[in-house]
């Protein structure tokens, strides 16, 4: 079951697209939704007043034609700071387990959605990042799981079932340098291993069955960023997920650097899932 889920719009059309997405979850879980718009920098108490007030126009006229059954389970928050502290703070007040943005503007400056701040969420916060690269109001079909074996990467696997119950699973373990034909072997068998150990800490027997019928694993050589890519393309996926080692640990270090990557540069909706 997914709580509730926190997205973050600064009114362009690419937060839109996040919006969307969580409008989306947010039918499909029935859970409560926060739409939260950050004033970076004002320039004065008016200037404040006056982005409010525009905030709240826009982001109620993007809602206005929802039935009014769901639009009761959505919250409008408009605040003012920095926009990684203060959706961290709100993803904390309301006990949101997952955070919804656009994707990065290419060209920088100070947007809510420049990768700095999915980065620092995933650093800083206590929770799970998803960047939106489109506005499908389809639910995922088609999962692309990075898989390093990790605590990590069993909490993503979790994050996705609970995201997408009726998903296919493409689980890919990527070896940095070749190795002999054994060595891959064993790999394989390791990918197999840890994903029967993994559906079985979070499934009934039944499920887990039926969930294997759906599972693809794939053992690959090469740069872990270009390998979850490369596939995610090849299986027309809607999602990738990787996990990320969150504050114990910088996004610089393992996996945590692909998922920097992949958040700032997704192939398709990228889920970062963090464990701690």
């Amino acid at each position: 079951m997914i709580g509730t889920i926190l997205t973050a719009t600064n009114l362009t059309p690419r937060a839109g697209t996040a919006v969307q997405r969580a409008l989306m979850l947010k039918r499909e879980h029935a859970c409560n939704l926060v739409i939260a718009h950050i004033i970076d920098r004002p320039s004065s108490s008016l200037d404040v007043e006056r982005r409010s007030r525009a905030a709240y126009k826009a982001i109620g006229e993007q809602l206005q034609d929802l039935p009014a059954e769901e639009r009761e389970d959505i919250a409008i928050k408009v605040t003012t700071g920095t926009p990684q502290w203060e959706l961290g703070r709100l993803a904390h007040m309301n006990r949101s387990e997952l955070v919804v943005l656009g994707r990065h503007e290419p060209r920088g400056g100070r947007d809510l959605l420049v990768g700095t701040t999915a980065e620092g969420l995933a650093r800083d916060g206590n929770c799970s990042i998803l960047v939106a690269t489109d506005g499908k109001s389809a639910a995922y079909r088609k999962v692309v799981l990075g898989i390093d074996m990790s605590i990590h990467a069993r909490f993503a696997v979790s994050l996705v079932l609970k995201l997408a119950p009726q998903a296919d699973l493409v689980c890919v373990h990527v070896l940095e340098t070749a190795g002999t034909e054994a060595e891959g072997q064993a790999a394989q068998a390791a990918l197999a291993n840890f994903m029967a150990d993994t559906l079985g800490k979070l499934l009934p027997p039944d499920r887990q069955q039926e969930m294997a019928s759906r599972m693809e694993l794939i053992v690959r050589t090469g740069e872990p960023h270009n390998v979850l890519a490369d596939i995610t393309r090849e299986r027309q996926a809607g999602l990738l997920a990787v996990g990320m080692r969150g504050r114990p640990a910088p996004l610089r270090a393992g996996l945590g650097s692909t998922a920097q990557r992949l958040l700032n540069d997704p192939p398709c909706d990228v889920l970062a899932a963090n464990v701690w």
